[in-house]
C-alpha cells in the first residue's frame, strides 16, 4: 500500500481509529484509577570516603560501588527489620502478611537508584499516607548514616544527607498522566495497525449504529417532505403519515428516494 493510500485510508477510517484509541484510553484509566493512590517521599544521600590517596578515578569507582551496594541493602529483609524497629513507630500494618509477602510490599514500597560514578543515592517511599512516606524517608537515613559500617567493613565510610525527605503534595502513583499518554500513543499504534490489516468496510468500528443514523436521516428526510407536500396538497391523514414513517425506518437510505414516490402518489389520489 502507498502512502498516499495509506492517508485516504487514515481519513476514511477515522471514526474507527477514534473508537480504538478510546478503548485503550479508558481501559488505562479504570486500571490506573483502580490501583490505591500512593503519594512519595524523595531524599538523596552522598556516599564519602576520607581517603589519603591521589586516585580520583579509583575513589569514584569505589563510591559508585558503595552506592550501589546501600542501594540493594535498602531493600533488603534485614534492613526492613531495622525499619520496622526504628523509634518512629512505623505503621506495622501496612506491612501485612507473612514474612514474605512483607519484604515483597517493602520493596515496591522503597525505590532507590544511584548515580554514576558519584555515590549519590535517590531514595523514594512510596505509601498511601504521606505522613507515613516521610517517616520511613527518615528511617532509612537515621540507620545508613548510623549502621552503614554494618554492611560494610571500610572505617573511613561517612553518609551525608545531601536532600532532606520532601514528601508529593498530591498522590505520584500511578503516574496517571504519563499512563494516559502513553495509553493514547500505543492504541494510535494499534490503530493503525488494525485499519491497515483490515482495511474492508465490513471490519468498521463505529461510535454511533450506522443503521440508527441512517434512519435518523431519512426521517429528517421524510419530516421535510410530508410538509411540503401537506402544505402543497392539503392534509393528509395521521394514519397514513405514521404508516409510510415506519416502513421508512425499515429501509435504507438508497430506498428513500422511491417511498417518497410512495407518498406523492397517496397525496395525488
Amino acid at each position: 500500500m502507498e502512502f498516499h493510500d495509506f492517508l485516504a485510508l487514515i481519513k476514511r477510517k477515522k471514526q474507527t481509529i477514534l473508537v480504538i484509541m478510546l478503548i485503550g484510553i479508558v481501559l488505562t484509566a479504570i486500571a490506573s484509577l483502580a490501583q490505591t493512590m500512593k503519594y512519595s517521599t524523595h531524599s538523596r544521600l552522598l556516599v564519602v570516603q576520607n581517603s589519603v590517596g591521589d586516585d580520583t578515578y579509583a575513589l569514584s569507582k569505589s563510591n559508585e560501588y558503595l552506592g550501589n551496594l546501600f542501594a540493594e541493602i535498602i531493600r533488603s529483609s534485614s534492613f526492613y527489620d531495622q525499619i520496622l524497629n526504628s523509634n518512629l513507630n512505623i505503621d506495622r500494618s501496612y506491612f501485612a502478611g507473612t514474612y514474605g509477602q512483607q519484604i515483597k510490599k517493602w520493596q515496591k514500597t522503597v525505590e532507590t537508584k544511584t548515580q554514576s560514578n558519584t555515590g549519590i543515592i535517590d531514595v523514594t517511599v512510596y505509601h498511601p499516607n504521606v505522613q507515613e512516606a516521610k517517616k520511613i524517608a527518615l528511617a532509612i537515613n537515621n540507620i545508613l548514616i548510623s549502621s552503614n559500617q554494618n554492611y560494610q567493613s571500610g572505617q573511613s565510610v561517612r553518609i551525608n544527607i545531601i536532600d532532606q525527605p520532601l514528601s508529593s503534595a498530591y498522590p505520584t502513583k500511578p503516574n496517571l498522566p504519563f499512563n494516559l499518554l502513553a495509553a493514547t500513543l500505543i492504541s494510535l499504534f494499534l490503530a493503525l495497525f488494525y485499519i491497515y490489516i483490515f482495511p474492508e468496510e465490513k471490519y468498521d468500528l463505529h461510535l454511533i449504529n450506522k443503521r440508527k443514523k441512517k434512519v435518523k436521516k431519512l426521517n429528517k428526510k421524510m419530516a421535510g417532505l410530508l410538509e411540503y407536500e401537506t402544505a402543497k396538497y392539503g392534509e393528509i391523514s395521521k394514519e397514513v403519515v405514521e404508516t409510510e414513517r415506519e416502513a421508512a425506518e425499515t429501509k435504507t437510505t438508497e430506498e428513500s428516494d422511491q417511498l417518497s414516490g410512495d407518498i406523492r402518489n397517496i397525496i395525488g389520489r
